[in-house]
């Protein structure tokens, strides 16, 4: 506990006292009932989360003149009495677990789609300038339809209502009202959410607001909406109700947008109109792919701490601060005085108990965040939030684990994620639990994965504890068969054996500078006994072989460090397939050094990742310097280049001193089907019945072990 005394010390935003430093930072979750009603799913998601230790629970994007001005699909409404049981209900069940509530309050202004849906125009502060956008290249069709739902209704129109004197007192009401709602319905605060395109930030921006009038021009006319929302709340709720705001720090990619020192001078405008606190954000050009990851949901550790620190100087009130902040990294800057709280969004639907294992000194136990945005991704096309590594995230109600009727023995078969998932939710519910695995070490492609993206590591790494915790037998190195299996006598068998490959037939593919997943798996990992291994060489084989000995191929980290000194690889590389696993190392081989070519043979790069994380990866790829070709059809492999065909039909030849082929990959059944055929229960999962990744794997564990 010592280890995180500060993070874990109470604290006070007004009037209101906090057990620890952590929030849960507002997040939309698409889990409210239809009409914006708070429904057992909803109650249960933030339920949980209290009960996990957090000090403050902050409900995110909740919709103060719903339908109006409202964004998301499924989004929590306050703007009548009649959504009052369901807020309170909220309310008394984090309450019961001695946690607080505030919602954060918004007017989703450029951003309402669902007025786009019905018609209705959007309220602005002036009519915005079009932006030519660069996500249209990086969407997958379903993901198209999904995010252009709002536009294909019989009713959509996309017009604006520039906000005249009349419109601007009724925004005012509207946030008071609202406010007025949550203090009786027993919510212990509110935040202003004056950030990330939504309507108060479009008054703020000057890049967004042009106006001449008394909300326009200087930054103290363009507040004035802010300042007059506070100063309402506080005349009306009462001195003692704790009212901040969400402000951007910053904004990135945006010509004229926001500075940093605006958003020291708002903060200050906002301490002065009687804001308790400051939450500080950022917010980026929308209309850019990279925009999500630089900004609200950033990709940087620690993204946002500057900022904070820079309001920090500028106010006396507390400042709160979100962005990938691992909890030493918080306890640190909460004990230097650099900020005050701590808020978690990805973190805490990674895991709900985060808080209460920093208190019990189980630090380790945490699940970790892997920041594939699968969470974000899932708001986008109108989806109820998941989370990547965490199958009851968003199904709490659905999703308890309970012990087994009766106990069997389960043998589980493959050492991934989808294995070790099913067999922790196996053990869990009292099952006894075998995993076999054929390699030395847990994890499969994730462990490997784990050196171009290290995030993954910890996935494993926890995984591989609670096995362990669990006491679930593990046999490494372990080749099952038919007559091995019989030998153990399970009452179940979970085959989850990953991936199957298929080389494409191409002239040259048999040339040894050409290699397949597992060939690179091999190579990195120094399995010297590998085809690939033994195509190398002397001295390259040697190296590896040393490698292996001195178990630096056992550990990603020190790959990740040594690679950037020297790897059994050429300065050329072609990659023949663009999904998920071309990306990760396109991009980690081109921070390399090395000439990295993509062809791709279908429209859309990065298969396989989520969508704001493939949009940040192509962006972070762009700027290495990587060649990314899509409809390029690959003819043939020589020694030294690779043939293919553009868009236009027309031939092109590429130098490669290697040759990566990263597709292909498939179902691989035949285990499965053999012990099937051999009268054994038998389930596949994972991997081995196509391509799953970290989601798909997790999520397939997870729900096999409930079913054993």
């Amino acid at each position: 506990m010592n280890k995180f005394a500060h993070l874990l010390a109470p604290g006070r935003i007004g009037g209101m006292t906090l057990r620890n430093r952590i929030f849960m930072s507002p997040m939309g979750s698409n889990t409210a009932d239809e009409d914006g009603y708070c429904g057992e799913r909803l109650c249960k998601y933030y339920e949980e989360r209290a009960r996990g230790g957090a000090a403050l629970l902050i409900m995110g994007s909740v919709a103060v003149s719903y339908p109006l001005g409202s964004a998301n699909w499924r989004q929590v409404a306050i703007s009548d009495d009649r959504y009052l049981p369901g807020l309170k209900e909220v309310a008394d069940r984090v309450h019961a677990h001695g946690a607080k509530l505030a919602v954060q309050l918004q007017h989703a202004g450029l951003t309402a789609m669902n007025d786009i849906r019905e018609g209705r125009p959007m309220l602005t502060p002036s009519v915005p300038i079009e932006k030519e956008g660069d996500m249209d290249t990086m969407l997958m069709p379903a993901e198209i339809e999904a995010l252009s739902t709002p536009f294909s209704s019989t009713t959509a129109k996309v017009a604006y209502r520039v906000a005249e004197e009349e419109d601007i007192d009724w925004v005012v009401d509207q946030f008071v009202q609202a406010a007025d709602r949550a203090q009786r319905a027993g919510i212990d605060a509110v935040e202003l959410h004056a950030g990330h395109g939504y309507l108060i930030h479009s008054f703020l921006n000057p890049s967004v607001n042009r106006r001449t009038d008394a909300y326009g021009g200087s930054l103290e006319n363009r507040a004035r909406l802010l300042v007059r929302i506070i100063e309402a709340i506080k005349a009306h709720c009462g001195a003692d109700f704790p009212v901040w705001c969400r402000l951007d720090g910053t904004e990135f990619l945006t010509e004229g947008g926001i500075s940093h020192l605006d958003a020291r001078r708002t903060a200050q405008l906002a301490e002065a109109a009687g804001a308790n606190a400051i939450h500080v954000s950022a917010y980026a050009d929308a209309s850019r792919g990279e925009s999500f990851t630089a900004a609200h949901t950033v990709h940087q550790p620690g993204g946002f701490v500057p900022y904070a620190e820079g309001i920090k100087e500028a106010v006396d009130i507390p400042v709160i601060v979100p962005g990938r902040i691992e909890p030493e990294v918080g306890n640190r800057l909460i004990r230097e005085g650099r900020v005050d709280f701590i808020t978690m969004a990805r973190k805490l639907l990674a895991d709900p108990e985060l808080p209460n294992k920093l208190s019990k000194g189980e630090a380790d136990r945490i699940r970790p965040c892997i920041y594939c945005y699968t969470c974000i991704s899932q708001i986008f096309v109108n989806r109820p939030v998941k989370c990547a590594v965490n199958a009851r995230t968003g199904r709490e109600v659905e999703t308890l684990v309970v012990k087994a009727a009766s106990p069997h023995h389960i043998l589980v078969i493959g050492g991934g994620p989808a294995g070790m998932e099913a067999a922790r939710v196996a053990a869990l519910r009292g099952h006894r639990v075998t995993l076999c695995e054929r390699s030395a070490r847990l994890g499969g492609t994730v462990f490997f994965s784990a050196v171009s993206y290290p995030p993954n590591q910890g996935l494993v790494d926890y995984l591989a504890g609670e096995l362990h915790r669990l006491k679930v037998e593990i046999r490494l190195r372990t080749e099952a068969t038919l007559e091995w299996v019989e030998s153990l006598q399970p009452d179940a068998v979970v085959v989850a054996t990953g991936v199957g490959r298929s080389l494409p037939e191409l002239p040259g593919i048999d040339l040894p500078h050409v290699l397949d997943g597992d060939d690179l798996r091999a190579l990195v990992m120094g399995e010297s006994d590998s085809e690939a291994s033994r195509q190398q060489p002397v001295g390259v084989r040697a190296l590896l072989k040393a490698g292996s000995a001195l178990g630096i191929t056992g550990r990603p980290a020190w790959l990740r460090h040594l690679s950037r000194v020297w790897m059994p690889m050429g300065q050329r590389i072609v990659m023949i397939g663009g999904g998920l696993v071309a990306i990760e190392l396109a991009e980690f081989l081109a921070e390399r050094g090395r000439q990295v070519t993509i062809l791709e043979e279908g429209e859309v790069l990065g298969h396989g990742l989520m969508m704001v994380r493939r949009w940040r990866n192509i962006a972070d790829c762009k700027a290495l310097g990587v060649e990314m070709l899509t409809r390029a059809r690959v003819v043939s492999i020589a020694p030294k280049a690779v043939t293919y065909l553009n868009e236009a039909q027309q031939e092109r030849s590429i130098a490669a001193d290697q040759v990566l082929v990263t597709s292909g990959a498939g179902a691989e059944l035949s285990l499965l089907q053999q012990l099937r055929q051999a009268g054994w229960e038998v389930h596949g999962i994972g991997d081995c019945n196509g391509v799953s990744y970290i989601d798909g794997a997790v999520h397939q564990g997870f729900e096999l072990g409930m079913k054993l």
